[in-house]
């Protein structure tokens, strides 16, 4: 008997529209790619050479376009910087994250800055408040970005309080303000304590000494 031929049957041709992108898709993600190239290579620079010593240029040439291309993302080397300084605390509190409550939350932001990982996030934070200095355009970032932040303590610290976790004869807003000056010597240790970046100890002491510039009663610092 006879074998019947074979009839090969052409592949089904993939739809079309499954892998067709229009422009406006396109356009947006090479946007995103193009800002993500912009945002790291301007924190590598900022963080090598400080602030002063980098020009927009410099940084255009670092992520691969023009000069005038990167104004299309950032207005100024300012709101650059204070992106790339915000872009590094997400980063850094993504990489570190805790489970908890708010308070939990707010220990452990602080802590994370005794880090190595966070060596990039204490560089910017000292090179965004020296700019602030001679800069008005940073000074005004800066300073409306600390308010917010004293808000968002003061709105942790207040329900704390009432719910007895922190001494409620404490002022709220100076214990918000005091977080932050506590924050920003954290960010100084390259300079001050360098060997002991990444020392578990001294991250312990350090949550310690939050605990205790906030008021936090003991029962409620044992169970964290």
């Amino acid at each position: 008997m006879r074998d019947q031929p074979t009839t090969r049957r052409a592949a089904p041709k993939p739809a079309r529209t499954a892998s067709r992108e229009t422009p406006a898709l396109r356009r947006d993600r090479g946007q995103k790619t193009t800002r993500e190239r912009i945002l790291a290579s301007a924190e590598r620079l900022f963080t090598e050479r400080g602030f002063e010593r980098v020009s927009m240029p410099a940084i255009a040439k670092a992520s691969g376009v023009t000069a005038g291309a990167i104004y299309k993302h950032f207005e100024s080397k300012a709101e650059l910087l204070f992106e790339v300084v915000s872009r590094a605390l997400f980063s850094s509190v993504s990489l570190f994250s805790a489970p908890g409550s708010e308070l939990d939350l707010l220990l452990h932001q602080m802590a994370i800055y005794t880090e190595r990982e966070t060596k990039p996030l204490r560089l910017l934070s000292v090179e965004i408040h020296s700019a602030s200095r001679k800069h008005p355009r940073v000074r005004g970032l800066l300073r409306r970005a600390l308010e917010r932040n004293i808000q968002q303590l003061r709105r942790t610290i207040e329900p704390a309080q009432r719910a007895g976790k922190i001494d409620p004869a404490l002022d709220a807003d100076l214990l918000a303000n005091a977080v932050i000056v506590f924050m920003m010597g954290l960010a100084h240790m390259e300079t001050i304590a360098p060997h002991l970046v990444g020392n578990t100890r001294w991250r312990r002491f350090v949550e310690d000494r939050i605990r205790a510039l906030l008021g936090i009663r003991s029962r409620d610092a044992a169970a964290m």
